[in-house]
């Protein structure tokens, strides 16, 4: 599988008019509450489907328990409860939602993190596409691709998430939230899961892309689903601080 600096202080107002996109169903008129370092996520308005098939349906619940609960996560902060979840259904394959509030997006030392769920089927179920450098200039961090298991980003190199060096491989269980973390500048990309690092590569001279499937739709920052149910909720994105992400030393 295959965005600068903003205002950050802004308080976004809703965003109805469909565009190319259809808001999904289930949410309050849409807003994004502004923080000191960021922004967070308050209902789901702003993100819009993408038409990507009439089985990619999309959805907001109020709350989705874990099947598989885990002790000692956190609770969820008064916004993330507010907003709810946002549902991809299975789609043939694709279920795409793409960001088109008013916000300058942020494309470069900036992090964003995401709780998400598989549901059904045993694909990815909450890959985000984000911008690095420049809202034309996008990949995608794969949550568990190529059969379920894979991680990573695509595309780096023209390699895809299975290829290159942030591929890695981690078994989700369905029913259970998991907590995704990408900090982006154009320098590096760095990605944890739950908390643990699972890469940290460096970009230079390296070319950044798209896999060429309908998952472009979902730039330049959206989440997708591939043949499979996944739930998301708790969208936050902040600022980096200066030197907070640098890459890491390559070898001569």
């Amino acid at each position: 599988m295959k965005v600068c600096s903003a205002i950050l202080g802004l308080l976004l107002v809703p965003c109805l008019t469909g565009g190319c996109g259809e808001a999904p169903t289930g949410g309050a008129a849409g807003t994004v509450k502004a923080e000191e370092k960021g922004w967070t996520v308050t209902d789901w308005s702003e993100w819009k489907q993408q038409d990507t098939g009439p089985e990619a349906k999309v959805s907001v619940v109020a709350d989705l328990p874990e099947t598989k609960p885990v002790e000692g996560r956190p609770p969820l902060s008064a916004e993330a409860q507010k907003a709810g979840v946002l549902v991809l259904e299975r789609g043939e394959p694709f279920t795409v939602v793409r960001y088109e509030g008013k916000a300058p997006l942020l494309v470069d030392e900036y992090e964003i993190s995401w709780d998400a769920m598989r549901v059904e089927g045993n694909d990815f179920f909450a890959s985000l596409t984000f911008p690095v450098g420049s809202k034309e200039q996008c990949a995608t961090f794969v949550t568990g691709g190529w059969g379920g298991w894979t991680t990573g980003i695509s595309s780096i190199g023209h390699q895809f998430a299975n290829e290159n060096e942030t591929s890695g491989s981690m078994e989700f269980a369905t029913g259970r939230w998991y907590t995704f973390t990408l900090q982006v500048n154009t320098k590096c990309l760095r990605g944890l899961i739950d908390g643990k690092e699972q890469f940290k590569v460096g970009l230079k001279g390296k070319t950044i892309g798209m896999h060429p499937s309908e998952i472009t739709k979902s730039m330049p920052l959206g989440f997708a689903s591939y043949s499979t149910k996944g739930a998301i909720r708790n969208v936050r994105v902040r600022a980096l601080k200066a030197g907070e992400l640098v890459a890491p030393v390559e070898p001569e």
